[in-house]
């Protein structure tokens, strides 16, 4: 029996994939995002990380170091970068000052998905 590739096998699976990351990292509707909410907001983690399962189902996920068991310091930061490089979307980085109520200026990165 020949064995057909994961990327031609599931793609409706890989688009409904992508699209939970992306309706997870829309918050601000205009997906944008910051480094800052990724690493304080556990339940955004969470849905991230949540995707591995279907990762590592849909995907030839041996590249993505989230998934794969390996030690990563931010594995949901990882997830993203696999997901939208998968699919071949745009990923821009910048440096971001951030007012916080209770600390004067935060600096943290700026995402944005195009």
């Amino acid at each position: 029996m020949v064995d057909i590739k994961k990327q031609l096998k599931y793609k409706k699976e890989q688009e409904n994939t992508l699209n939970k990351l992306l309706e997870i990292l829309n918050y601000n509707n205009d997906y944008t995002f910051y480094l800052y909410d990724l690493d304080n907001k556990k339940e955004l983690q969470e849905s991230i990380i949540g995707l591995s399962d279907d990762i590592k189902k849909y995907y030839p996920a041996s590249s993505c170091i989230g998934v794969n068991g390996q030690k990563c310091i931010r594995p949901y930061l990882s997830i993203i970068r696999f997901l939208l490089k998968f699919h071949n979307k745009e990923f821009y980085t910048m440096d971001y000052r951030l007012d916080i109520e209770d600390k004067k200026n935060i600096r943290t990165k700026k995402y944005k998905i195009n």
